[in-house]
């Protein structure tokens, strides 16, 4: 099938104006390419061969988008993935950017072999969804297969690894790593610290960290009292609400910086309201025991 009625709009997006995914086509190739008068996929589906081109590359050109602009079509992840190589999947970002789950998860420990989750937070652009261990945790993996694209910081080497160990799913998902995405700019360090570079505050969850989580879990196990629970899904879910806008301004920079002449993404005008407030009592408590570790 040949998809030929991309929006104009759609012409604008960087994955639409590569094609050095496809293999023999390197960023020579590309540049010759719009020399010809061929800038999108739209063009290599429409227009005829130019006969400067060589034939074989072409066909391999026709090929490899016709296959990419398929697998988006029937959002056939697998396909998309296998099809675009991974130093490349950021361009993806505005495809996915109404369907992405930005994810992360608080523990007992570093080690999925010797720690287990306590919490899971999941925001899906407009409300955070919370799963916690012993109450509604075996419903993560239902809900988080509902999305093509997720998005964590770090959750390349910690998050996604911790929960495969644990929870034993897979994810098929699109994966944009915060993390990594900034270090290609580089932006480097922990979550909290880059957060600070972006001038993004937690108000009373400023001081708290990884570690201030897995207290404030062995509190309330310990007790059971529901403001230690709650003030560690406020923290947890600051995490995942500050990652879109942590991947907007990735995502930004990294295209001015490829100099792909495409449009910046816009963030959003909305109010995000994160559903569980800190216990100031808590956190002070928190905070204070930690200075004794």
């Amino acid at each position: 099938m040949v998809k030929d009625d991309m929006k104009p709009s759609e012409a604008n997006l960087p994955l639409y104006n590569s094609f050095t995914f496809v293999k023999g086509i390197g960023i020579k190739t590309e540049v010759t390419l719009r020399e010809l008068g061929i800038y999108c996929w739209n063009d290599v589906i429409k227009k005829q061969r130019p006969e400067l081109f060589p034939k074989q590359k072409w066909y391999a050109l026709w090929n490899g988008v016709n296959s990419a602009m398929e697998a988006l079509d029937v959002l056939d992840i697998s396909q998309l993935t296998n099809l675009i190589p991974k130093i490349q999947h950021w361009k993806m970002i505005p495809n996915f950017i109404d369907r992405i789950a930005y994810l992360d998860i608080e523990t007992t420990g570093l080690s999925p072999h010797y720690s287990h989750i306590t919490t899971i937070a999941v925001y899906d652009g407009n409300e955070v969804h919370d799963f916690v261990r012993g109450e509604n945790l075996d419903e993560f993996p239902a809900f988080i297969s509902k999305f093509p694209a997720i998005t964590t910081f770090y959750g390349k080497a910690f998050d996604i690894p911790f929960i495969k160990q644990e929870m034993g799913i897979e994810f098929n998902q699109v994966h944009f790593d915060v993390c990594f995405l900034l270090r290609r700019l580089q932006i480097k360090g922990g979550l909290k610290n880059i957060e600070r570079t972006f001038g993004i505050s937690r108000g009373a969850l400023e001081d708290l960290d990884g570690y201030s989580a897995v207290l404030l879990w062995k509190k309330y196990a310990k007790t059971k009292k529901i403001e230690y629970l709650e003030t560690l899904l406020a923290y947890n879910n600051e995490d995942v609400i500050n990652l879109e806008f942590l991947l907007y301004k990735a995502y930004n920079l990294l295209i001015e910086k490829e100099r792909t002449f495409t449009p910046p993404l816009e963030f959003p005008k909305k109010e995000i309201i994160n559903p569980f407030q800190a216990n100031k009592r808590v956190v002070r408590e928190i905070l204070g025991r930690r200075a004794y570790f």
